[in-house]
């Protein structure tokens, strides 16, 4: 589990750069872990947030679909604040994560310059992913509005909104696939070369954890322990 000690005649610059990287993995490991924190926190308020209206929607005993839209229109507006709350301190993680992995690259191009790039893919798929779940939330309130309330066509408006809604879904799939590709590409590719390169089990087991519901939780302390291992043994003197 310890770190590997760099060999004699190391250049430098080499270790210095090592030391900037291995500072960058670690400041993912805090981002990730406040993120992780900081989400369920939110994601807690905003839940109790729509409990809480959804037992007061005083609708009348036969509400029109616009009533119900107008009625459910906070609930989704809140979940959709969700959204960027957790996404904002995600992406900082990433951005850390993808200079950090950049500067290994310049040191072992071999095995960092496609982590770093699967990283962009990360990021990329992360934003078109909440931009798209974004106004799915947000465009469910006005579907249930626009309704068709008896026999006949369904009215313009009601086409337009499912024609947005299903644009939307569009982008967050494909924003999905993109994350999913760029987590396992990125982030566990990149963390398990890490651990190899410094001989860190910590930081392999934290990678695989990465992707792993509840052990995630774990994953960020693991990769915050290992990195800070790994650059306490460059900083010694050879």
């Amino acid at each position: 589990m310890g770190a590997q000690t760099p060999p004699a005649g190391m250049p430098q610059g080499t270790s210095s750069q090592e030391r900037s990287a291995l500072t960058k993995v670690m400041w993912f490991g805090v981002l990730a872990l406040v993120g992780l924190v900081g989400g369920w926190a939110v994601a807690f308020l905003v839940l109790g947030t729509v409990f809480v209206s959804a037992t007061n929607l005083n609708l009348p005993a036969n509400p029109t679909p616009a009533q119900v839209g107008a009625a459910l229109g906070p609930l989704f507006q809140n979940f959709s604040l969700l959204i960027p709350s957790i996404l904002v301190i995600g992406l900082a993680g990433d951005v850390l994560l993808t200079m950090g992995f950049r500067d290994l690259a310049k040191v072992e191009k071999p095995k960092f310059s496609l982590p770093w790039k699967f990283m962009i893919v990360l990021i990329i798929g992360l934003v078109l992913l909440a931009g798209g779940l974004i106004p799915v939330f947000n465009d469910i309130p006005n579907i249930i509005a626009q309704a068709p309330t008896g026999p006949g066509a369904p009215s313009a408006a009601f086409f337009s909104a499912i024609s947005t809604l299903i644009f939307a879904a569009l982008i967050a799939v494909i924003g999905g696939i993109m994350a999913l590709v760029g987590t396992i590409g990125g982030q566990i590719l990149g963390l398990w070369r890490v651990g190899s390169r410094y001989n860190s089990t910590v930081i392999k087991i934290g990678a695989i954890f990465v992707i792993i519901p509840l052990l995630n939780f774990v994953a960020p302390i693991l990769i915050l322990v290992g990195a800070a291992q790994a650059r306490g043994s460059l900083s010694k003197p050879v």
